[in-house]
């Protein structure tokens, strides 16, 4: 049960991985006025630009020289793509790191959660019929507990890309929340 778990939680975390990478890709091509129709974001899978390819000749693949060309008109304004995006590109890091120290957090309570379900189980299946009423209460608060848990967990990787201050608190206040009860 733990090696499945395991693995879930790192099928979740290639996954988000692969997310966030596609979900920066994604910004920088648009930050440097690359449009990109396929689905692909990998860099190794693009053909260099000397191999000039149909894809690459495509209009919905190239650089957009209409808005270089209005942006370079601003000669006073003139600031490298890399020096605007960098300290962007640090905040997003952080807000990764951040989103990911409360997915930790989250996760630790509920294998916490998971424990103590297993061990009331346990009990539950050895007790007397007297007080299996009261143990099929307690089960059904950690089940109870465990879906909020997971509905927070989930909630900082889909929506904590875009909207991190309230999804931190949701998520903050479900964590408080779940303490008080216990």
């Amino acid at each position: 049960m733990k090696k499945l778990y395991i693995w879930s939680v790192i099928a979740v975390f290639a996954a988000l991985a692969f997310s966030c990478s596609a979900a920066l890709q994604r910004r920088y091509d648009q930050r440097h006025g690359i449009s990109s129709s396929s689905s692909s974001t990998d860099r190794s899978s693009r053909e260099p630009d000397n191999g000039r390819s149909s894809e690459t000749s495509n209009a919905t693949y190239r650089k957009d020289y209409d808005r270089v060309a209005d942006s370079g008109n601003n000669a006073g304004n003139l600031t490298s793509p890399a020096s605007g995006s960098a300290d962007y590109n640090q905040r997003l890091l952080n807000q990764y790191a951040d989103m990911d120290k409360l997915a930790e957090v989250v996760l630790y309570e509920l294998d916490n959660l998971e424990n103590r379900y297993n061990n009331l189980l346990t009990e539950y299946k050895n007790a007397k019929s007297s007080s299996r009423q009261v143990m099929a209460m307690e089960l059904d608060k950690i089940s109870d507990d465990r879906l909020a848990l997971y509905k927070a967990y989930t909630n900082i990787y889909r929506n904590g890309k875009s909207d991190w201050a309230n999804v931190k608190r949701d998520v903050d206040n479900t964590l408080r929340e779940y303490r008080k009860k216990n």
